[in-house]
């Protein structure tokens, strides 16, 4: 042990005349590049730990262990710290540590997640572990070599499944908990992913609608044991949700002071709930789906030409219009305001949450379906639009063309001849999935009547927008 400690003080003494002048009584920011000007000493090692699994309720967690060293009088061991870098990575992050090999179990925790995401499975580092020998206010940095890191991040409390309790039929008794009322999932891991939505109709909108959330142990507890404590209530007190989208924070029942359930008020006709369950949030959004919605884009010139609406055309907030589109686009609720409006939010999905255009397709006309339940959209491309009907010889089986005119927005046909008298309808690609009648100056996609016109030729334009507001013109020559 003398031979050690007079190599060390040697090490140090040398390496002090040579470049040691810093001063590091501020040990909670450590010298930077700690590779630079260390020496080592035979027998001071760090070694590696057995793989750890960090927990909620733990401060620390051991990253490393050190062994002993003898030091000359006066010199003192401090300021531990481990370079930890990710598999695959060139990258290093310093996290500081007792001596005892220690770190922060929230900075390891802040690692995990910046270099793998919160799923919890084993990530293994290489450290790098310094430490600095320090008397009279001046540090000498020693390196204590190299371990291998591996560590789990802490398990949030995430289930594969959760569920409405109450809600639409204020069935609060065991049957609730039938597991009817799912919530939907992407495919994606759960602790990639901790978010769930679901959209249900109340089913009597002239009354509050009450419910709480469950996971599968929840309602387990209810069907086995009564027990209604391990439902997930609200912390913001029963009740007391907003409806408007606004986050709040969810717990077990079982730790609220009261039920802590959840309320729709009276006069919505769906809801969509939103729940975070690796931040333990919800969001509850009171659907009452406005007539029209519009879109915006390059083909409307971002707002210098009118919006493109499409109508509600069912109760469950299904929206379709019809429109040229020549560019990216955007949907929102309102003609002239950008306020709330919604973004892509992946393949065919949309969100209000401040991101990119949704992509543009090839250009063309299309009938485009947004879905407000399922944050969806669709574009059906519109090929053709045509005219069939009683005017030809064979009657409704042969289409007469029209073509579409971007100036002017109409489907369009020039010198079209009706050789006799009698019904016809618009369809769109030569099928009836599609079909427009009614009268012309309001055409209608749902179930429209025939459209009775004398023989003659006529230059044809049709407009298509949305249901309510189609028509056509037929001049007659």
């Amino acid at each position: 042990m003398k031979k050690l400690s007079i190599y060390i003080m040697l090490a140090l003494t040398g390496l002090f005349m040579e470049s040691c002048s810093e001063d590091y009584t501020d040990w909670a920011n450590p010298q930077s590049n700690p590779q630079e000007d260390a020496i080592t000493i035979p027998g001071f090692t760090a070694t590696a730990v057995a793989a750890q699994t960090l927990t909620a309720d733990a401060a620390t967690v051991p990253v490393f262990t050190l062994s002993t060293a003898t030091l000359p009088e006066g010199y003192t061991l401090a300021n531990a710290r481990v370079a930890l870098t990710p598999q695959g990575a060139t990258t290093a992050t310093e996290v500081s540590a007792t001596m005892e090999g220690l770190a922060s179990k929230d900075n390891i925790q802040s690692l995990i997640e910046a270099a793998y995401g919160k799923n919890p499975v084993a990530r293994t580092f290489s450290g790098h572990v310094y430490v600095n020998a320090v008397k009279s206010g001046q540090a000498v940095l020693i390196d204590a070599g190299t371990v291998n890191y591996t560590v789990t991040a802490v398990t949030p409390d995430i289930a594969n499944a959760y569920y409405i309790i109450g809600g639409p039929n204020s069935d609060w008794t065991a049957s609730a908990a039938s597991r009817s009322l799912k919530f939907t999932h992407s495919e994606t891991n759960i602790y990639d992913d901790p978010v769930f939505t679901i959209v249900f109709p109340i089913a009597d909108a002239s009354k509050d609608c009450w419910f709480a959330i469950a996971d599968d142990k929840a309602c387990d507890a209810i069907v086995n044991s009564d027990d209604w404590t391990q439902l997930f209530g609200i912390k913001e007190g029963n009740g007391q949700n907003a409806t408007d989208g606004t986050a709040g924070q969810l717990d077990r029942r079982a730790k609220l002071t009261d039920d802590g359930s959840l309320k729709v008020p009276a006069g919505t006709k769906y809801a969509r709930v939103e729940i975070n369950m690796l931040e333990s949030t919800y969001k509850v959004t009171a659907l009452n789906f406005a007539e029209y919605i519009y879109e915006r884009g390059a083909n409307t010139s971002w707002g210098d030409k009118a919006a493109c609406p499409l109508a509600l055309v069912s109760e469950d907030g299904k929206y379709q219009g019809f429109m040229y589109l020549n560019g990216e686009f955007k949907f929102m609720p309102n003609s002239n305001n950008w306020e709330g409006d919604w973004e892509n939010n992946g393949e065919g999905k949309i969100a209000d949450n401040g991101g990119s255009n949704c992509p543009a397709p090839e250009t063309g006309f299309y009938a485009v379906n947004v879905d407000l339940t399922a944050m969806t959209y669709s574009l059906d491309k519109v090929s053709v639009v045509s005219l069939i009907g009683d005017f030809s010889d064979d009657g409704w089986k042969t289409d007469i063309d029209l073509a579409y005119n971007p100036t002017s927005g109409a489907w369009e046909g020039d010198g079209v001849v009706l050789a006799k008298t009698g019904d016809l309808k618009f369809r769109m690609n030569h099928d009836w999935k599609t079909s427009w009648g009614g009268t012309l100056d309001k055409l209608t996609s749902n179930n429209g009547a025939n459209i009775n016109v004398e023989a003659g030729t006529y230059d044809v334009k049709l407009y298509l927008s949305c249901e309510g507001k189609h028509y056509a013109t037929l001049t007659k020559k």
